[in-house]
């Protein structure tokens, strides 16, 4: 992955205006920029406090992370912290969705994962180095994790299920029919190569992760599995964490489209991100690409690592999301256990009025303009830039970082290299009347 004061909406907005079939999910209006997602799938996962609810929903898009026994002595179900959630807000709420990894299991499970534990013990799920009887393959995430064979050469039960099938009907089964407020699945590592080796075609030798038709074998199976999930769950989203998408090696035909939310993980925070490595350019290079490689509506979470109080850095992550149309998501950790609220979220640019921007404005400055504001955004490497504006803007009012957010108004912003900032319209722009949904009249 509040009663609060968040930018406000019109009542259609994040509302289902149709369904394009059975095997799609609903079709939502999108809110006004800045997008902003929560991701608190770790920590204590204590959903059911009010004031975690109420901080949670702020946000237009919510990440979170249940187990089987999760509702046990907590007094409420998972399905009421999801409604409670959307009703603190006058519209339809954010959209939830729930943490799913189906690639690695702890060895030994955890009680809680008992089910999946004895199917795949039972059908020899897992991924060997050898056949069915080789040594098992450890997960790269280590602890004691080991992978499962998710392809569609992994054996058939009884019933005829491969692990795929029968692991997307217990997710159903366990957590989407019992909690119908929840809108659908985060899978993770949903990536477009294996990152181990492994018997994956079970034919008794190693196949190798960087051979292409391994890779193709690895998509397929997650594509089967998105498949499954989407047959099941009717009217739903699949999002899934599709970190390495956006790398220029990276190829996906079998699951490109077939998301509906990305999460970017790691576009900026840590030594391997792309703006790290890459700097401005590759770091947008990366965000466009895995954001057009979505199906609608299009849920690209722009994911930043950083600490809380490194102002400068949350404003020039949160620019550079806002020259496209992704949702910005800010965690202070790899443990993604809390959801920092920032200045810069309540303000109100509206919709965009330009298009993404994909070149510089001024200076090597790169701007995007809105309804109620424009944001700009000077690249690492740039230097101290002091750009000038064709009319006088009013910077926003906070006590996180005032003498940046002072509330005074400026005809020119000299911005700090690898920084940003979003400035607001003395007088908004005009914006034509949405078109009403059908089979609502709007008076």
């Amino acid at each position: 992955m509040f009663k609060l004061i968040r930018k406000p909406r019109s009542l259609a907005l994040l509302t289902c205006i149709f369904a394009l079939s059975s095997m799609q999910a609903m079709a939502i209006d999108k809110p006004p920029f800045p997008r902003v997602a929560a991701n608190l799938i770790g920590g204590s996962r204590n959903y059911e406090a009010s004031a975690v609810q109420d901080n949670l929903s702020k946000f237009d898009v919510v990440l979170l992370n249940v187990w089987p026994t999760w509702e046990t002595g907590r007094a409420t179900t998972l399905n009421t912290v999801a409604s409670n959630i959307k009703s603190r807000r006058s519209d339809a709420g954010p959209l939830i969705f729930l943490y799913d990894n189906i690639n690695e299991e702890q060895v030994p499970a955890a009680k809680v994962m008992r089910d999946v534990d004895q199917a795949v013990n039972a059908n020899g799920w897992w991924l060997t180095t050898s056949g069915t009887t080789g040594s098992k393959v450890k997960s790269t995430w280590g602890n004691d994790f080991y992978i499962l064979n998710t392809t569609t050469y992994s054996r058939r039960d009884s019933s005829g299920n491969r692990y795929i099938d029968w692991r997307a009907k217990w997710q159903v089964n366990t957590f989407i029919k019992p909690n119908p407020s929840v809108d659908g699945f985060i899978t993770d590592n949903v990536f477009w190569k294996p990152r181990v080796n492994g018997d994956w075609n079970l034919d008794g030798s190693s196949d190798s992760q960087d051979n292409a038709t391994v890779q193709g074998w690895f998509r397929q199976g997650y594509r089967a599995y998105i498949d499954n999930l989407k047959s099941l769950m009717p009217g739903k989203y699949q999002g899934g964490n599709v970190a390495d998408w956006g790398k220029g090696t990276s190829v996906y035909p079998e699951l490109n489209g077939q998301l509906n939310l990305g999460f970017m993980e790691g576009l900026i925070g840590y030594s391997w991100s792309a703006e790290a490595w890459g700097g401005f350019s590759e770091l947008m290079r990366e965000y466009r690409k895995m954001l057009n490689s979505l199906a609608e509506p299009k849920l690209g979470l722009f994911a930043q690592i950083g600490s809380t109080s490194d102002y400068r850095s949350l404003r020039y992550g949160l620019a550079a999301c806002l020259m496209d149309d992704g949702y910005f998501l800010f965690n202070s950790s790899a443990s993604y256990n809390d959801t920092p609220w920032f200045d810069e979220y309540d303000s109100n640019l509206g919709a965009s009025t330009s298009g993404p921007a994909t070149s510089a404005w001024q200076k090597g400055v790169y701007r995007r303009d809105f309804e109620n504001g424009i944001a700009l955004v000077n690249p690492k490497g740039n230097g101290t830039q002091t750009v000038t504006l064709e009319t006088t803007f009013r910077k926003l009012s906070g006590s996180q970082a005032p003498s940046v957010n002072d509330g005074s108004t400026v005809q020119s912003v000299t911005l700090n290299d690898r920084d940003g900032i979003i400035l607001l319209r003395l007088s908004a722009q005009a914006q034509a009347k949405p078109a009403a949904p059908k089979s609502i009249v709007v008076q």
